[in-house]
């Protein structure tokens, strides 16, 4: 072996001289643009029965890991063991999103036309499958089973984003949304009033295992549930400082404009895009922080509008989330939670949504939590809960990942909430009959020292029996 000195001068002579001429390396590895891991039927518990004896077996399900390169993507199996396994490779220019469609639900009216082909995968790649279309303008369906493409959808504008559940198969432009039959890959409905987002998200949606949540960019009164967030949030002192010194900054730029068309000049510092983005603020008659839920089975085929000539057929609640434009979104696993957030990155929503059968403004949002970060703005790029929904963790591109302790039923985060590894109700009735809530508050109250749990009484040297001695 090397001792310390010989591999310091090794590491030296390697690194310096590259550093130097900015030569890369003789080996020049592959650059990861995203990766992910995947939920699809291989590992899904709930379709594989051999999962549920994991305590006598130690038979986990796999992990499914999907890797995008510069020129391609790699989606692994990853098993409890650890020996991964290759599954699919595809090699033709950069992937935008890709997704593992799971089996869709069969019905008496509809039957499965890929059923011999699937798994499917869903991939957005830059360069299309007949190579005329502009990039990640479609999306290839390729067979995991056979390895071959077996449906190519089109578009004429980019796409953004893939989501799918075992209804739908749902794709994100910028400024549209349109959701595919799971069986059939025919249009099945399609959304344009959308609110588009400058930050990573250009168009946010959540989708559920059956609602969709999406940004609208107008607030239709008849249709408004009832509940949802206004803006009554109080800024920390901190925050309005950085507040007002952004005001100020923004002011010096306006001067700055206003000094430069006098003489004749562009401005340095501002883009042609901030001058077109500030006029379309005050043009624009769009709301921001609007968000809509649509039933995915029972919204009528074609367009879905949001109008007041619209009937309410498919929507399920329409309420305020934010004052700024929806940045980030997402369902808990039951899809009666939505986290929402918006291009400040401050603070993350959290609602619970109880739908009425007869119209989206018979429901109601329930507020249960503000969840707050940081008082400098940030780009939200992804939200998740666990399975329990008792965490959110909220990813910032700043490279910070936040969690948050919450109860699905709404209420503070405690020991008896947090600390047990079942979700447990709110308060059991025996905790309400003892008193145990009034004893616990009245000891937590007191100083140090052993006290009667009755009230009124003096302080005991033997202590009381709900404490160990």
């Amino acid at each position: 072996e090397q001792s310390y000195m010989e591999s310091v001068v090794t590491f030296l002579q390697d690194v310096v001289p590259q550093a130097y001429s900015g030569t890369p390396p003789a080996e020049e590895k592959e650059k990861i643009v995203w990766v992910r891991f995947e939920n699809a039927d291989l590992n899904d518990t709930s379709r594989n029965m051999e999962f549920h004896e994991i305590h006598s077996t130690g038979n986990e399900p796999p992990l499914l890991l999907m890797i995008g390169y510069s020129d391609g993507m790699q989606v692994w199996s990853i098993p409890i063991s650890g020996e991964a396994q290759e599954l699919f490779s595809v090699r033709h220019g950069p992937v935008r999103a890709a997704r593992i469609l799971p089996a869709p639900q069969i019905s008496a009216q509809k039957c499965d036309n890929f059923s011999e082909k699937r798994p499917l995968l869903g991939v957005c790649k830059s360069i299309g499958s007949s190579g005329t279309s502009p990039p990640y303008c479609c999306v290839d369906l390729y067979s995991l089973r056979t390895g071959e493409m077996v449906k190519s959808i089109q578009f004429k504008t980019p796409i953004y984003d893939l989501h799918c559940n075992k209804r739908i198969l749902v794709v994100v432009l910028q400024e549209k949304i349109a959701a595919f039959d799971s069986c059939t890959f025919t249009k099945k409905f399609f959304v344009t009033s959308c609110y588009p987002c400058p930050g990573p998200n250009m168009n946010p949606i959540a989708l559920g295992s059956r609602w969709l949540a999406y940004a609208e960019n107008k607030l239709i009164r008849c249709h408004q549930s009832r509940g949802g967030a206004c803006g009554d949030n109080i800024q920390s002192y901190t925050a309005t400082v950085i507040s007002a010194a952004k005001t100020i900054k923004t002011g010096l730029t306006m001067v700055g404009k206003v000094v430069t068309q006098l003489t004749g000049t562009l401005p340095s510092g501002a883009t042609e895009e901030e001058i077109l983005a500030h006029s379309n603020v005050r043009r624009s008659p769009l709301v921001p922080g609007i968000i809509t839920i649509i039933d995915t089975e029972t919204v009528a085929e074609g367009q879905v509008l949001v109008s007041e000539d619209s009937d309410s057929d498919g929507i399920v609640a329409h309420f305020p989330a934010h004052e700024k434009p929806i940045c980030c979104m997402a369902f808990n696993p039951s899809g009666m939670l939505l986290v929402t957030t918006d291009t400040l990155g401050h603070d993350f929503h959290v609602f619970q949504i109880l739908t009425h059968p007869w119209s989206s403004s018979q429901s109601a949002v329930h507020h249960l939590y503000t969840l707050h970060r940081g008082e400098t703005e940030a780009k939200v790029q992804d939200i998740s809960f666990s399975h329990d929904c008792r965490w959110v963790v909220v990813s910032t591109l700043r490279g910070t990942s936040h969690v948050f302790p919450i109860n699905p039923y709404g209420g503070q985060p405690c020991v008896r909430t947090h600390m047990s590894p079942r979700v447990v109700n709110r308060m059991s009735r025996f905790q309400k009959s003892a008193g145990l809530e009034e004893i616990e508050q009245e000891l937590t109250s007191k100083q140090g020292g052993r006290c009667s749990p009755v009230p009124g009484l003096s302080s005991s040297p033997s202590g009381s029996p709900l404490h160990g001695k």
